[in-house]
């Protein structure tokens, strides 16, 4: 899977300390604060990511989405199709 641009990505992520952009692409995102609802308030990024033929083969035959994160402990995070429902690029 390769992070990609859409709309809405308001910011970019570079590599983390001790990576170059070879080991670890930018990964376009959406930087908002979410505006009502149960996590009214909360500061929220989104990013997506889009599977190549081979991770599409996978994931139709029932395989799993890994999630690995840099640094430690992972973010708390929430993996959807399409975006999240709350997420609305416009608010910032």
């Amino acid at each position: 899977m390769k992070p990609v641009m859409f709309e809405g990505a308001n910011s970019t992520y570079g590599p983390p300390p001790g990576f170059a952009e070879s080991q670890v692409a930018p990964i376009p995102a959406s930087r908002y604060q979410v505006v009502g609802g149960p996590c009214d308030g909360v500061e929220m990024v989104v990013v997506a990511w889009l599977p190549d033929a081979e991770d599409l083969a996978r994931l139709n035959a029932g395989g799993p989405v890994y999630l690995s994160c840099i640094g430690g402990l992972p973010p708390h995070h929430l993996t959807t199709v399409p975006p999240p429902p709350d997420y609305n690029p416009t608010s910032e």
